[in-house]
Formats: C-alpha cells, structure tokens, sequence
C-alpha cells in the first residue's frame, strides 16, 4: 500500500505540472483580465507621480483593463518596492526610480536588490552636470583634476549627502584619484547659490536647475554624466569624452517582479515601447518638464546593473 500511495501522489504531481505548464501560456494570453495595480514609492505631486499618472491612462488604454496609481509611501521608497516585489502575476507593477531602486539598497538592508526585477521600460531621466562659476579657472574634468592632484583638500563641492549628484561627483573623483571637499546641502538649489555667491568651487546638480545661470552667462559646465551629450547643452563635454566612464542619470521607469511569466513581461513591455513613441504621450511629458528617453526593457536592467556596480563600492565602505 506504502508503494502504491507513493506511485499515485508521484503522477498525481506530474499530472499537475502539466496543467500548470500547459495552462501558464494560457492564462498570460488572457492578461490583463482585471484591473491593474501601479505603485509609486514616493509622494504623491512629485516627479515620479506626475509621470505615473501620465502613464496610467494610456497603458490602461493598451491593455483594456483600468490601471490605478497607488502612493505606496517610506523606507526611502522600500515600502512599495517590496509590495511590487512580492506580486508576482504582473497586475501589481512599480514606476521605480533611481533612489527606490539602487541607493536605498545599497544604503541599507531593505529586502530586494535591482536584478530581482525585470525591466519594463525607462521613460525619462535627467542629465546630471558638473557647474562651476563662468571665471573658474577650468574648462573641463582633465583641468580640474590636474588642479585638484596638485592642491589636494583645497577645493569645495555642495549636494545633499549620499543622493545621486554627490554620488556621481564621488565617484569621478575616486577615479580620478583627486581629493574635493564636500559641504553638505539642504537641497539641489542651496548648492547652486553658493557656486555663484563663492562661497562654493562646484556643483553637481540637474542641467534642469543651472541652465538659466549657463545661458545668462554666470556658470559653465565642465561635464554631463551621460551617456552621450545632452541636446539642451550640446557644448558640455560628457565625462566619458574625457577619459572617464562616469555616469549618473536619474531615472525613472516601470518594473516588475522578474518572476511574473514572461509572456506578461513581453506584454507590459510592447505596451509602454508604444506608449512611449506616442506624439501625445510625448508632448505631455515635454509639458509637464520632464521628456522622454525611452529605453526597452533590457537596455533599462543595463543601467540598474551600471548604476548598481557603479556606486556600491561608495555605499557600502
């Protein structure tokens, strides 16, 4: 009876793992058939939310299913990560940005790492720039880093501890074997002011938050940490034009679990590359100060494994 019992629970569970092989393809074929779930971990008004609810409607468009915006809110943006984590038949998906995604993990012990997600699509990012006041003594990063080699402790840096632009900064300095000094920030802003007043030698910071001082003349770039030269400054060199392969772009996309079935996957993914080249899509985007800079979904994994690789030796000393 023992052996009988054993044979029948054996080719009672290969009996399973047929259905289950055999009806996953299916069940992916009839996604979406209910409403889908797409988290933000941040605060509702900001960037990150404005570009969710622009998205929303015409995924839900796509796909003939309502998709509701949820704020899933804390933990540096660990809280909704984890819930998107967790969901794994792809009705709950995440706008993940560069801070929920890759420095809160590295920062800290949360749960999950960037490869445990499966990119859908990157819809923006901001180019980052290294400003200095127009009379500075330099005119790029090899200038800079001769000064600082031979001067080493002597020149200031203002940003935010351990957000995006100090980390960037950081690591170009790293590599270029130079020491800056860092004068903590309150705000992107507060470190701009204090490269014009002075009282500060340089800035990293959004192109977005210096490109009045750059046209009125007060402050040039040295470097964009792209990947290739932004169109709205297209006379600032990228750090990679000049020896180093140094990025650091903000961005902002969809993901999910990496274990939704991947017919689901390739779904969400047709649906936002469409979504993406969309002229009204893009005008609303442009409207709403952002843009778009689409990439597909494993050119977007690329980035989180750069950025992941690139700031975890700065993180996790």
């Amino acid at each position: 009876m023992r052996y009988v019992g054993t044979l029948f629970g054996t080719m009672a569970a290969a009996a399973a793992a047929v259905v289950i092989s055999a009806t996953a393809p299916a069940l992916a074929d009839g996604y979406p058939e209910r409403p889908i779930t797409l988290i933000v971990p941040w605060n509702a008004g900001g960037t990150t939310d404005i570009v969710a609810r622009l998205f929303a409607p015409e995924l839900s468009e796509e796909l003939g299913q309502p998709v509701a915006v949820v704020n899933k809110v804390g933990g540096g943006g660990a809280l909704g990560t984890k819930e998107a984590l967790d969901a794994k038949d792809g009705y709950t998906i995440i706008m993940t940005t560069s801070g929920n995604h890759i420095l809160t993990p590295l920062a800290k012990d949360v749960g999950y790492r960037a490869d445990e997600f499966a990119g859908i699509g990157q819809l923006s990012e901001r180019t980052l720039i290294l400003a200095v006041q127009d009379d500075a003594a330099w005119s790029d990063l090899k200038e800079l880093q001769a000064d600082a080699k031979a001067n080493p402790g002597k020149y200031t840096f203002g940003a935010v501890p351990n957000v995006l632009p100090f980390l960037t900064l950081k690591s170009w300095a790293d590599k270029a074997g130079v020491e800056l000094v860092h004068v903590p920030q309150q705000g992107g802003a507060p470190g701009v002011n204090g490269v014009l007043g002075g009282h500060l030698d340089m800035v990293p910071e959004s192109l977005a938050s210096v490109q009045s001082h750059l046209k009125a003349g007060t402050m040039k770039g040295l470097a964009v940490f792209n990947k290739e030269r932004d169109p709205n400054a297209p006379d600032v060199p990228t750090a990679k034009e000049q020896g180093f392969e140094v990025y650091g772009n903000p961005f902002t996309g969809v993901a999910v679990a990496k274990d939704v079935p991947p017919e689901v996957v390739e779904k969400l993914r047709a649906a936002t590359a469409k979504i993406a080249k969309d002229p009204d899509f893009v005008k609303k985007m442009q409207q709403s100060g952002d843009g778009v800079q689409y990439l597909d979904g494993p050119a977007f994994e690329e980035v989180w494994m750069r950025d992941w690789n690139n700031y975890e030796p700065i993180l996790k000393k």
